[in-house]
């Protein structure tokens, strides 16, 4: 392959990465007035059902509930159910503490998270369905600033804003800032309409849309994001609330986030493949933007990587070139990664402003844009690699 080839490919990859940053920009200024803005609560107080499915969580459980129980919504309207999917620790005997305490416990042979979600849906008596992680955990406020997005009687479901649990660590750090630009980004989508994952850690739907569309996928690793796709395919619409909170646990680790992510990114490609009959005029811009570039971009990853193997074994090494030299091997291709980078970073301190009481460290930011490129590509190619050798996915492995 010659260079001009290469060198295609790499403005190719650069227009792409400058056409999404650039759009998402627009779609911020078009909207920046109203980023923040929530539905006014009208006293709507449905009966709630909160399902906890819970897998070896013994050391989580109780926070979880307590929270629940800690809740401003009215006692009499909300119903809690725990639903232990054969652990193998003491969750089921913690969950059961609180039974006194008017929470529901059912165990159940092990068979996955989606299954565990279904086993509750099927017993919850509530005209919403809350789904809350058993390692996440709301505030007291949480549930009620969630209601007033269920105004529109399209919204069939609503998220809430999810956090990590004060980080311990560097890989937690990273991760916090992570989960905050995703928060951003995941607000922006509802105007929109192209919001594609309801969150584990906590997400409520309106209970007749399972009816309608059918339960959690039992057969699928990322549940959350397949919910939401099908919620997508009968155009029905998801909203993302900013002041919602919930915080979650994360990976403490480089290899437990390693293994998370490639769960993650191996759900999102078997989700893509199943949903590409939504991408399309019939789904607005979720149809004709966000889905098409969400695929685009997984083959831009690996032309990253082709690019720059290329010019690291057939082009000169940067280690032997003086700076003479190398002032001559920039183009305009180093220009517009440049204009990327600084956009990037514009973006997500742009989105940091809606979350000072976060405590996020603007080092951390810097960093994390410019290990994301090198983190995202090394997950997808796990990913890719399991899917490959058909490593089967479980929610144990989590």
């Amino acid at each position: 392959m010659d260079l001009s080839t290469v060198k295609l490919i790499e403005y190719g990859v650069a227009f792409l990465a400058l056409y999404v940053t650039t759009f998402y920009i627009l779609v911020y200024l078009k909207n920046r007035k109203h980023l923040a803005d929530a539905p006014r609560q009208n006293g709507w107080e449905p009966k709630i059902s909160v399902i906890v499915p819970a897998y070896n969580e013994e050391k989580n459980i109780a926070r979880c509930l307590d929270s629940l129980l800690g809740s401003d919504y009215p006692e009499s309207k909300l119903e809690i159910l725990v639903i232990d999917d054969g652990s193998k620790d003491n969750t089921l005997k913690a969950a059961k503490a609180y039974e006194k305490k008017g929470v529901k416990v059912f165990h159940k042979k092990n068979s996955g998270k989606a299954n565990s979600l279904n086993y509750g849906i099927e017993r919850a008596s509530g005209e919403i369905i809350a789904t809350l992680d058993a390692d996440s955990y709301i505030l007291r406020d949480t549930i009620r600033r969630m209601l007033p997005h269920f105004n529109e009687k399209a919204v069939v479901a609503v998220t809430a804003a999810v956090k990590t649990e004060p980080p311990k660590n560097f890989i937690q750090e990273l991760q916090k800032v992570e989960y905050i630009y995703t928060l951003f980004s995941r607000r922006l989508l509802c105007f929109i309409d192209a919001v594609h994952v309801t969150p584990g850690p906590f997400s409520m739907f309106r209970k007749w849309v399972f009816d309608e569309i059918g339960g959690f996928d039992p057969n699928n690793i990322l549940e959350d994001q397949e919910i939401a796709m099908r919620i997508q395919s009968y155009n029905y619409k998801i909203r993302s609330s900013l002041d919602a909170s919930v915080y979650t646990e994360v990976p403490e680790s480089f290899l437990g986030l390693l293994n998370q992510r490639t769960r993650w990114h191996r759900g999102g490609l078997h989700n893509a493949a199943k949903y590409t009959k939504l991408i399309g005029p019939s789904y607005g811009d979720l149809g004709m933007i966000v889905m098409p570039l969400g695929l685009i971009a997984v083959a831009a990853i690996f032309a990253v990587i082709f690019v720059s193997l290329y010019y690291y074994f057939f082009t000169i090494h940067p280690a032997f070139v003086d700076m003479g030299s190398f002032l001559f091997l920039i183009n305009p291709i180093h220009i517009i990664g440049v204009t990327i980078l600084l956009l990037t970073l514009g973006w997500i301190f742009a989105g940091m402003q809606f979350f000072k009481g976060e405590g996020i460290n603007p080092l951390m930011v810097i960093l994390y844009v410019v290990s994301y490129a090198y983190l995202i590509t090394l997950f997808w190619l796990s990913a890719i690699f399991k899917e490959l050798t058909m490593k089967r996915m479980t929610w144990e492995a989590g």
